[in-house]
């Protein structure tokens, strides 16, 4: 493998904007987060898809109970030292970017006023196949004009990132990242793994394109310094997965399996954003 490209040069770090949160802030090493990694919903029994009756028991347990909801890009800011949250912290996030998100769980995210982040391979876009259909750049624009939706990329043609030469390692990462910005006004701070196909060789070139925030499917809690920024675990639910085991995911039974690692960081908990 090639040795990677210089970093893309970066504007300046900036204090995040603070938004109201439902639940107080926490000092960042007592912050513990889940991300659930979601697919389609209502297409019958398959084991990537939810049904629409239990996602909306999930967000149910989600939006009312001892966690709160924050975005990819919120969560980036706190694992770099940035931004203080909730002492728990769920981020919904939902790969592929099917026709069945705008169809069955976008309906019942709106009526939540629940924030999530879609993975969207950009060369499948308002494409059909024996998998279904794609969303549209329109669909994409309708909902991240909400200001619920955030949009990561999930490559071009979500193919495994390790496996790809040069040529197509850029498209996964750069070409997919240039078609997010010029559709959607705005570049991606997160890239998802498409497959969840993930090496440390491949982390310097994430980096090098642009991404603050890199996502695996390892399933695992997350903390300050647990990972690295370009391995960040997520948990995945399957069809059939109850609200009791979502709630499970939120709760300290599950995040209390991670522990802070802030020396990891080249940051002191009090620099964090107040």
């Amino acid at each position: 493998m090639p040795p990677p490209p210089p970093p893309t040069p970066d504007a300046p770090p900036i204090v995040p904007p603070e938004r109201s949160f439902r639940l107080p802030l926490v000092d960042p090493d007592q912050t513990r987060a889940v991300l659930l990694l979601y697919h389609a919903f209502g297409v019958g029994r398959e084991r990537l898809s939810v049904s629409t009756r239990d996602f909306a028991a999930h967000l149910g347990v989600l939006t009312e109970g001892n966690a709160e909801l924050v975005t990819t890009t919120e969560l980036v800011e706190f694992l770099e030292g940035r931004r203080r949250l909730p002492a728990r912290v769920v981020v919904l996030t939902i790969d592929d970017g099917m026709s069945s998100v705008y169809t069955r769980a976008w309906p019942l995210l709106r009526d939540r006023g629940a924030r999530f982040t879609l993975g969207v391979p950009t060369g499948l876009v308002g494409l059909r196949s024996r998998a279904g259909s794609n969303m549209s750049w329109e669909q994409l624009r309708e909902l991240v004009d909400t200001g619920l939706c955030e949009i990561a990329s999930h490559g071009h043609l979500h193919r495994r990132l390790p496996s790809l030469n040069a040529s197509r390692r850029a498209e996964e990462l750069e070409l997919s990242r240039q078609l997010i910005a010029r559709e959607l006004g705005r570049a991606p701070v997160a890239y998802f793994y498409p497959l969840g196909a993930h090496d440390t060789r491949t982390e310097p070139y994430v980096r090098a394109a642009g991404y603050r925030g890199a996502f695996v499917a390892s399933g695992a809690p997350v903390a300050l310094g647990s990972s690295s920024l370009l391995a960040v675990p997520r948990t995945s639910v399957f069809y059939g997965d109850s609200a009791s085991l979502v709630a499970h995911y939120a709760s300290d039974g599950f995040l209390g399996r991670v522990r802070a690692r802030p020396e990891r960081l080249a940051f002191t908990a009090g620099s964090a954003a107040r």
